[in-house]
């Protein structure tokens, strides 16, 4: 349940917007949400009811049954931090470069396999080391003895098994320092891991994204001389939830970590004590290669005897004395760093095995809010003529529904505030009946750039209200105001319209204050081709572009909608980052 909850809020996580000024029908959403001199006589509800008679006769009737709208409201880019976990070289991709049997055969060994541990690899070394300082001291009682190099203090070792014990600790040291190598680049890939998945998680903190759905069940004109009529039945809904992290519920995850790199630097600090200890090997070994030897004439003309062999012999000794003090001392240093690798216990650490925390007690709290809003609307328009010139006007009264749902809780309490979803709704939403009304106006100007022009005001909402949810918080209604303007001809239409109030959301998201330019070519209304452009000028990169098209032969068929946020098709995750799409079944005869 708590899986269900947390991908929830990583796909939904914004509140109902139900001011911002849009429609649900396939034109204006295709045109960029124009609509205010420019909308179809089906939808000049949601735009402007003025529209209802000033675009004239053109129509006797037309009916909008029904227009569906789905939208997507990603600007915080929550998609984009999900990528995160599933791109290519991303989070999941990283865990894949984890092998975790690797560490533990580095370490511990593998019986079955015959592969030693780190624990006999070093016993191996240890025998190497003394075997060697055993040959050392050995060499010295020869030499202190007699000045011959033939084993005559009774140990059974001489100057040959230095070269063989050597070569022995190479082999030795080197399949050491390939363990501790693999153990410090496995604690790394987790450290690494672990801490871009923390990383990750906390890149969701507060971010938004809203689902949308809205629609007009039904939207009725009917146009006369005098005054036109019109009715409208239309729902726009958005849920959605928000996620507020809170650091505590990190303190695990940051004590594996510390494991982690505690790991990873003991790790270092072994491999680091076994360079020392292969270059003291090599010394010695280099040092081997370095006798005297007394059949060199040239140098020692009296061979054994001579005092030169003798003084060069001794000083050999001496100094291979010390390079196995200082075999012997970077020894006692990979064994110590060893032990404390094997040894090593953290907070979830211990005995070669990862203990992983559990994630109770989440101080991390969820909110979850959804809007529903149902408006019952009359659309009255007629013409009037003032000072000599005629205009348009009209007025929407309608009836609103309005259903606010909202509740926060810790993420620990998910499952139980979810185990009854019909009481959580009720016991958490607000609903309110109330009335409000749209007013606007319109003018046509005939006979402009071989086309006609037409301008329109609109004040939708005209009331301003203030409701009080159920957990106290205030949600406000307010005018909002759109200018518009558009150029028409036989087969074309251009439009513009611009919001003159910013529009607040009821709670998350951000305000809006649209300008929208839209696009349309209609051939002989049976097929019509529409392109626009929206922009919300109240926040920065809300760069939108929309297309759609309608088939609609004998005043009957389908138009549809989409638009996007026009990013490259490879950064998919922002394309749809403000995005949607619009069905509608209507008929104008």
């Amino acid at each position: 349940m708590k899986k269900t909850l947390i991908a929830l809020s990583v796909i939904a996580a914004s509140a109902a917007q139900a001011t911002p000024f849009t429609g649900n029908d396939a034109k204006s959403n295709a045109m960029g949400n124009t609509g205010v001199a420019s909308a179809s006589l089906s939808s000049v509800h949601s735009f402007n009811p003025a529209l209802l008679s000033a675009l004239g006769r053109e129509s006797s009737f037309a009916m909008t049954l029904p227009s569906f709208r789905f939208s997507i409201d990603d600007s915080d880019g929550v998609i984009t931090s999900g990528k995160a976990f599933t791109d290519d070289g991303g989070t999941i991709d990283q865990f894949e470069t984890i092998d975790a049997d690797a560490f533990s055969v580095a370490v511990f060994g593998d019986t079955d396999a015959g592969i030693e541990s780190m624990e006999d690899v070093l016993v191996n070394i240890t025998a190497n080391v003394s075997t060697l300082s055993t040959v050392s001291a050995n060499v010295e009682a020869d030499i202190d003895d007699d000045g011959q190099l033939n084993g005559s203090d009774g140990s059974g070792y001489d100057i040959n098994d230095l070269t063989t014990e050597s070569e022995a600790l190479v082999t030795n040291t080197t399949t050491l320092d390939n363990k501790a190598n693999t153990a410090d680049t496995e604690a790394n890939n987790l450290d690494r891991v672990v801490q871009n998945t923390k990383t990750d998680f906390q890149s969701f903190d507060e971010k938004s994204f809203s689902l949308g759905l809205g629609a007009d069940f039904i939207s009725l004109s009917l146009p006369r001389s005098g005054y036109s009529f019109g009715f409208n039945i239309s729902n726009n809904t958005t849920i959605g939830a928000k996620v507020f992290l809170n650091n505590n519920d990190f303190n695990e995850i940051d004590l594996l970590l510390e494991d982690l790199t505690g790991l990873s630097s003991q790790s270092t600090e072994l491999s680091g004590s076994l360079v020392e200890l292969s270059n003291a090997n090599q010394a010695v070994t280099n040092h081997v290669a370095t006798l005297p030897d007394p059949n060199d004439t040239d140098t020692y003309p009296g061979g054994n005897a001579d005092p030169a062999y003798i003084s060069d012999l001794s000083d050999w000794g001496d100094e291979l004395t010390v390079l196995s003090g200082n075999l012997t001392t970077a020894q006692n240093a990979v064994d110590a760093e060893q032990t404390a690798l094997i040894d090593y216990d953290g907070n979830y650490y211990a005995n070669g095995e990862i203990d992983a925390p559990t994630l109770d007690n989440f101080d991390s709290e969820m909110e979850i809010i959804g809007a529903s809003v149902t408006e019952f609307g009359v659309t009255i328009a007629r013409d009037f003529e003032y000072m000599g010139e005629s205009f348009s006007a009209g007025v929407t009264p309608k009836l609103v529904s309005l259903n606010i749902f909202e509740k926060r809780f810790t993420i620990e309490e998910a499952e139980d505030e979810f185990g009854d979803t019909a009481t959580l709704i009720e016991e958490n939403s607000t609903n309110v009946i109330t009335a409000n009304v749209d007013v606007g106006v319109a003018k046509n100007w005939p006979d402009v750039l071989n086309g006609q022009v037409r301008g329109g005001l609109v004040i939708k909402d005209l009331i301003p209200q203030t409701f009080e949810t159920t957990s106290g918080a205030d949600v406000s209604i307010g005018p909002k105001m759109r200018i518009g303007g558009a150029h028409m001809t036989r087969w074309t239409t251009l439009a513009a319209d611009l919001d003159i109030t910013e529009n607040q959301p009821l709670k998350y998201g951000v305000p809006t204050r649209y300008l929208g330019l839209g696009a349309e070519f209609n051939a002989y209304n049976w097929f019509k081709l529409r392109g626009g452009y929206r922009n919300n000028l109240s926040v920065e990169d809300s760069h939108v572009i929309s297309a759609g098209f309608g088939f609609t032969p004998w005043g009957v068929g389908l138009d549809l909608t989409g638009w996007f946020k026009p990013k490259s098709f490879d950064d998919w995750d922002e394309v749809i980052q403000d995005a949607g799409m619009v069905a509608q079944f209507s008929m104008e005869f």
